[in-house]
């Protein structure tokens, strides 16, 4: 008989849905998410959840305390888990644990590295600290010590866990982000030539610490020696300053995203793009470079994103860049110039994000629980 897991996040994202039917072969699942979609998600972003996912009944998100539901103790109730896996540090979670606990269930916490930001796109780089933020790392150490285990997301989480929260370190392991790629595989390779037009995509939200501004200056100076379209995102707070920079500079070719109206035709965005860029301040891996990777495009990405050396090899696979117009212009312009290491890259990139396939992220997930004695 298979054990009974469950995953509590805030969104139902579409990735985390299809991570749930993954994990079939290997466990009972269910996934429960507070709310389908917050106001930072496009409204098609939203996919049919069938029948071992929902949304909490009675949830509400609390500034101070993030979410709550009075509709989750009832599910625990019916469904008895024998492995509670709870996306994120919130306070709710932390009685989560304790009760959790003492019913009997091994409890999992994932997150990404902690961050003392004021909101979802606040741009600052700052990790939590022990010396900077004493006080809340005692308390989230205090409130998530009876654990059974922590999925870091990423080596900088693992590191975080271990040395600030001080977690038993025994108990922090590395896990994978959710990835609906297997559609981007079938993708062909970018056979480009000198003098094609090359289709350049900006897939990330609009906001500072992505840089789209400084993406769309570099594609104003490139535009004048190359043929380029610009495919744009079309949510974040930069949006309208988007707008009026393309407006004021007088940009061509250049296209939001505002057309799509589900889910499953993101792949055909990528398919239709020939390099993925993301000058990011900061980033902990994003998933929209593994879905480049996956398409076979080529990729620019800056020198401060998180998580991504795996799959990352310079000037093999990809090109770095400083978040600078300058720097940004150069890494472009080594596709254009040289447009036959888009296929160079693909071959390889593709290659090196095989295991962020779902089933693969399930047979993990299954094999790290096992190893840590959690389940049978």
């Amino acid at each position: 008989m298979k054990q009974k897991l469950v995953f509590i996040s805030n969104i139902a994202s579409p990735y985390q849905v299809k991570l749930c039917y993954a994990l079939e072969e290997y466990f009972e699942a269910e996934f429960w998410f507070y709310e389908h979609l917050d106001s930072n998600r496009p409204d098609w972003w939203k996919i049919p959840l069938g029948d071992r996912c929902k949304v909490l009944p009675y949830s509400k998100r609390f500034p101070k305390l993030s979410y709550l539901s009075l509709g989750l103790i009832p599910e625990l109730i019916r469904f008895k888990p024998d492995i509670l896996l709870l996306g994120g540090f919130m306070p709710c979670h932390a009685v989560l644990t304790k009760l959790a606990k003492r019913l009997g269930m091994k409890v999992v916490i994932m997150s990404e590295p902690l961050r003392p930001l004021q909101n979802d796109d606040d741009p600052s780089t700052l990790l939590m600290n022990r010396q900077d933020n004493p006080t809340k790392t005692k308390l989230l150490h205090w409130m998530f010590k009876d654990a059974d285990l922590y999925f870091g997301m990423g080596t900088v989480a693992v590191d975080q866990f271990k040395t600030e929260l001080q977690f038993d370190s025994e108990k922090v392991v590395h896990a994978t982000y959710a990835q609906d790629i297997d559609a981007y595989f079938d993708h062909a390779l970018r056979h480009k030539e000198p003098g094609d037009t090359f289709k350049l995509l900006f897939a990330n939200r609009l906001v500072e610490r992505y840089q789209p501004l400084l993406v769309l200056e570099a594609y104003r100076n490139l535009s004048k020696r190359y043929s380029l379209e610009l495919y744009l995102n079309h949510s974040g707070q930069l949006l309208e300053e988007c707008k009026a920079y393309i407006k004021t500079h007088n940009l061509e070719h250049v296209h939001f995203l505002d057309e799509i109206k589900a889910w499953d035709e993101m792949p055909r965005v990528y398919e239709q793009a020939d390099i993925l860029i993301l000058p990011a301040t900061y980033s902990n891996g994003n998933g929209t470079i593994i879905e480049a990777r996956a398409s076979g495009m080529g990729v620019v990405i800056s020198n401060q994103i998180n998580n991504v050396a795996h799959h990352s090899v310079s000037e093999e696979n990809c090109y770095f860049c400083d978040v600078t117009v300058e720097s940004i212009e150069a890494s472009i312009e080594q596709y254009l110039k040289h447009p036959e290491r888009l296929i160079e890259h693909g071959q390889l990139s593709r290659e090196l994000v095989k295991f962020h396939r779902n089933d693969v992220t399930a047979k993990g997930y299954y094999d790290t629980l096992r190893e840590k004695k959690l389940i049978l």
